[in-house]
């Protein structure tokens, strides 16, 4: 039998350890500038869906006949959006519609759409508590919850039982939605009053 040499040892150790190393880099490569292409494709398609839905929610919130076509964006603060406002609109008849998030149950954010008539009273109120844990938190997102804040003036701030009392188990998600609301009124007040 013909004595390994050092350099068979070598290559036997280069094939066994590192070439399989070399192989999965590459792979890795190949699936990253894979990912990063689908990406650049993917996410002006991923940027209008999130457009539109958005729209929806401004339209759910305003008053029936209002349309996305009618719809007037609007500029907030950074204050407001260090707050948690994402955006504002104005509709032709004087409603308001402002966008904002605040962190509910660990942390997970929770999405409202409020809306302001021309004297600065909510008229409606849309929560996307998909976030939180379904039957607890989500009831946040219930009519049976949001409806309570329907004719709360924004010269005040919403808390646990002003105007509607917390979830039963849900104190982050409902604490989420007051924090949103109160976010969504000093926007009204400090940016938006009289804008429409």
């Amino acid at each position: 039998m013909a004595k390994k040499t050092n350099a068979d040892r070598q290559e036997n150790a280069f094939q066994a350890m590192i070439w399989p190393v070399l192989v999965l880099v590459i792979i890795c490569i190949a699936c990253s500038a894979a990912l990063a292409a689908l990406n650049k494709v993917t996410a002006p398609v991923i940027e209008e869906n999130t457009r539109i839905r958005t729209l929806e929610s401004y339209v759910a919130v305003l008053p029936e006949g209002t349309s996305a076509d009618s719809l007037t964006e609007l500029t907030v603060s950074e204050a407001s959006l260090s707050d948690g406002v994402t955006g504002a609109v104005s509709a032709p008849d004087g409603y308001i519609a402002v966008q904002v998030a605040a962190a509910g149950y660990s942390g997970k954010a929770v999405t409202g759409y409020v809306a302001f008539d021309a004297s600065g009273s909510i008229t409606n109120l849309l929560v996307d508590a998909s976030t939180q844990t379904a039957g607890i938190g989500s009831a946040v997102g219930e009519e049976s919850f949001t409806s309570g804040f329907a004719g709360f003036s924004a010269s005040g701030h919403v808390s646990d039982g002003t105007p509607v009392d917390a979830v039963a188990g849900a104190t982050y998600s409902s604490n989420a939605v007051y924090n949103a609301v109160n976010a969504a009124i000093d926007c009204y007040n400090n940016d938006l009053k009289g804008a429409a």
